[in-house]
């Protein structure tokens, strides 16, 4: 499978800004939102979850480490230098044992070193070039599953926040309902005064109104929790005043009834989105992986150098005659500089081991993206048939409601005509009501569909 290149690219770079874009906006959010934020829009409520979300600030901390880890694994092929000092005091000849200098005598004394040493690998078996792969492609992983905790959140906030319309929605029509009920209650309770109509259809009347009351407050609470919902996914920590407005963009309805097809949907998306560029990096990160145990096979070279100098005090022998400690430092200084070469012959098996595993790990992570390629078809193929029943819902509950109200305009004439009673115009009425509330529930049912569907385009 070949991967591209230009996406992975663009991933890295990304990966290396993510972290401070999420906290500059993290920053500028908080403060306007502090300064005047009364009512959210639909994007306004993505933006600020993107950047208080708990997951996604998880997952710019990982591509963080991961970037971290790949400038590590790039100076990897830098010397390093070490700088050792030591002083020490011994007994019965401490040249000889600080130095295994043959140089021989009694009493006791001490020792000042000062040795500085660097090793730089020359030829390691590949192992750090194919290292820095695995890292980079590892960082691309990592990048990919910050976007996706974005797309998630992003399709989790969208529909809270088409919920919370729809309650609203809800709301408005059960409260246009009271208001029609209580002119009914006005209505029938002047036709009883003037004797024109019997006293149970004013009851009726009330009870009915009654009725739309109690719906108007259920509907009322739903709002309220649909916001406090929407509220917490989006980690405010007031949600007293938190509203939204009427956003355009997520009251917008599709002109065009056709829907894109849920395989030239997948077509378009499968190589660019990002569960499946995070399965294809963590292949080719295992790939890199299985070169860097190979690396075990070859002999590893080193360059070595040292330089290093002492200087000795002996006490209780004024025979000995070593010279001022300057001196000394000046005279035992010695330089090294050397090749070491070490050729594996036989470790137990591990090395060979460690590749098999490496090697089990390539086939998995091929099965994990198999398995992620699948779970974005199903997801594709869920929504579009999502979206294609809420859409021919909201087409019929259109013509249902449109077909109600034209019966309650009959029946209004009916029963100011009195070939009606008052029982099959609040009937009517009733019927008229229910087809408002599946229009508004067909309706945002779908905008919730369809939304859920745009973000796989």
């Amino acid at each position: 499978m070949r991967y591209k290149t230009n996406n992975n690219r663009n991933l890295i770079r990304r990966g290396i800004l993510v972290t401070v874009c999420l906290h500059l906006s993290t920053f500028f959010f908080h403060l306007s939102t502090c300064l005047a934020q009364e009512e959210w829009s639909l994007q306004q409520c993505i933006d600020y979850a993107i950047s208080h979300n708990i997951n996604v600030q998880q997952r710019a901390m990982e591509v963080s480490q991961r970037g971290i880890t790949l400038n590590t694994s790039k100076n990897a092929w830098l010397p390093d230098l070490n700088l050792r000092l030591q002083h020490l005091y011994g007994f019965e000849n401490p040249i000889a044992a600080s130095s295994g200098s043959n140089l021989s005598f009694s009493g006791s004394g001490s020792a000042t070193q000062a040795i500085i040493n660097t090793t730089m690998p020359v030829f390691d078996g590949f192992k750090i070039r194919n290292q820095i792969k695995a890292d980079e492609f590892s960082l691309v992983s990592a990048t990919a599953d910050l976007e996706a905790a974005k797309k998630d959140i992003s399709i989790q906030v969208a529909s809270y926040y088409l919920q919370c319309l729809y309650y609203k929605g809800m709301t408005e029509v059960s409260r246009k309902q009271v208001e029609t009920s209580r002119e009914m209650v006005q209505r029938a309770t002047i036709l009883v005064k003037e004797g024109k109509r019997p006293r149970s259809e004013q009851a009726d009347a009330e009870a009915q109104l009654a009725s739309d009351e109690h719906t108007l407050v259920n509907d009322e609470g739903q709002y309220i929790l649909a916001l406090l919902t929407l509220a917490h996914a989006l980690n405010i920590p007031d949600t007293q005043d938190f509203r939204i407005v009427d956003d355009e963009q997520a009251l917008s309805s599709v002109t065009d009834s056709t829907i894109q097809m849920p395989q030239s949907i997948y077509d378009d998306t499968v190589d660019s989105w990002p569960t499946i560029m995070s399965a294809q990096a963590g292949i080719r990160q295992s790939e890199f992986q299985l070169k860097v145990k190979k690396g075990d096979y070859y002999p590893q070279v080193n360059l070595y150098g040292s330089i290093g100098t002492a200087a000795y005090t002996v006490f209780n022998n004024k025979d000995i005659q070593l010279g001022s400690f300057w001196h000394q430092l000046d005279n035992n200084r010695g330089e090294i500089i050397g090749l070491q070469i070490a050729y594996p012959i036989f470790n137990r098996f591990q090395t060979r081991n460690k590749v098999k595993q490496a090697a089990n790990e390539i086939l998995n992570k091929k099965l994990a993206l198999e398995d992620a390629k699948l779970t974005l078809r199903k997801d594709i193929e869920t929504a579009y048939y999502n979206a294609n029943v809420a859409r021919q819902k909201q087409l019929s509950s259109e013509k249902s409601c449109e077909a109600s109200r034209i019966s309650v305009e009959y029946e209004e004439i009916r029963y100011t005509e009195g070939r009606s009673s008052i029982f099959d115009l609040l009937q009517a009425r009733q019927k008229y009501f229910k087809a408002q509330q599946n229009a508004v529930q067909a309706k945002y049912e779908y905008l919730i569909r369809q939304r859920i569907l745009d973000f796989y385009k």
